[in-house]
């Protein structure tokens, strides 16, 4: 296969705004979470084996004249992590041309899974004309559908190991020249920026972008790109909070700004600014294998699925 280099992006920095702090010491309580991350971090992966990065477990905190020079008055604490991002659209890309130029991979596209047949191991899929198909029988099927993925599951009688929710977050991509400092803001439902090599931007204010929760089986079909007035508006408010914690956010022009959405399914019925919210557990995710053939992957972050890939791919060789 063709060796494919994806650009890596700036490291990111971890802040916590006033007035969101943990009790009873929250600095300190900051400062050891993060030392505590770093450590396992270095414990885990070597020098070099994470996008190349020396010292990967690394994370400083920024001084106050630091944080004045990069941040507004509202952010209290800043740490610097070896964390880095890639920007998943060119990623994307090369994952569908290194599919589509497989001679071993058969395509159904624009169809939809309705149901896998447990007894005959066959796939049921649908077409927008209405026409059903019937696939296999397969000595594996592997479902990795996100947020169709619990309906597929239930036809095989493989259910959710607890209560779940899909919320439709929309988010900003830019296109700018400007340089801003790739940040999560914590502590709370803020939002997040990263900066990408190629001058473009992620933009995201949580309270601005979820437009949509659902807690039923399947979700609403959301559109992935709002209409003009709703893009508008949140376009207008990610900016608007963002730039008060980012300064330089304010340079971004409106017309750069592309406003596109996606699902996210997770365990957890209660929002992120609640503390004790499932959703902040989100560790666990990973591949339920049912009858020793069927296979639920539930990847829980972007970054977490070529882990669960493997593992899959193991059990898959390992059964035969």
């Amino acid at each position: 296969m063709a060796r494919h280099r994806v650009r890596r992006h700036s490291r990111l920095h971890g802040i916590q705004l006033c007035g969101t702090r943990a009790k009873p010491d929250p600095a300190r309580t900051s400062r050891e979470t993060y030392q505590e991350i770093g450590s396992r971090i270095s414990r885990r992966c070597t020098d070099g084996a994470y996008l190349g990065v020396e010292n990967p477990g690394q994370i400083e905190r920024l001084s106050e004249g630091e944080i004045k020079a990069i941040y507004g008055p509202t952010v209290d604490a800043v740490f610097s992590t070896q964390e880095l991002a890639i920007d998943p659209d060119p990623l994307a890309d090369l994952i569908v041309k290194r599919v589509a130029d497989s001679e071993t991979i058969t395509l159904y596209t624009d169809t939809t899974v309705t149901k896998v047949d447990p007894t005959e191991r066959r796939i049921d899929v649908g077409s927008p004309e209405g026409d059903s198909t019937r696939l296999g029988p397969y000595d594996h099927v592997i479902n990795c559908a996100w947020e169709g993925r619990p309906v597929i599951d239930s036809t095989v009688g493989l259910h959710q190991p607890a209560p779940w929710s899909y919320r439709m977050k929309y988010f900003l991509k830019a296109m700018t020249g400007l340089f801003l400092p790739s940040t999560t803001i914590v502590l709370g439902p803020f939002g997040d920026i990263v900066q990408y090599a190629t001058g473009g931007q992620y933009l995201a204010w949580y309270p601005s972008g979820l437009r949509g929760w659902s807690t039923a089986i399947a979700p609403p079909r959301w559109p992935t790109r709002p209409l003009a007035k709703e893009a508008s508006s949140i376009a207008r408010e990610t900016l608007a909070h963002l730039s008060e914690v980012v300064p330089a956010v304010t340079g971004v022009p409106l017309d750069t700004v592309d406003v596109r959405g996606g699902v996210i399914y997770a365990l957890g019925q209660t929002d992120v600014d609640d503390p004790a919210s499932q959703l902040h557990k989100r560790s666990d995710v990973g591949t339920t294998t049912l009858h020793g053939w069927y296979h639920s992957i539930d990847t829980g972050k972007y970054t977490t699925a070529p882990l669960f890939a493997k593992e899959t791919a193991d059990r898959v060789t390992e059964t035969g």
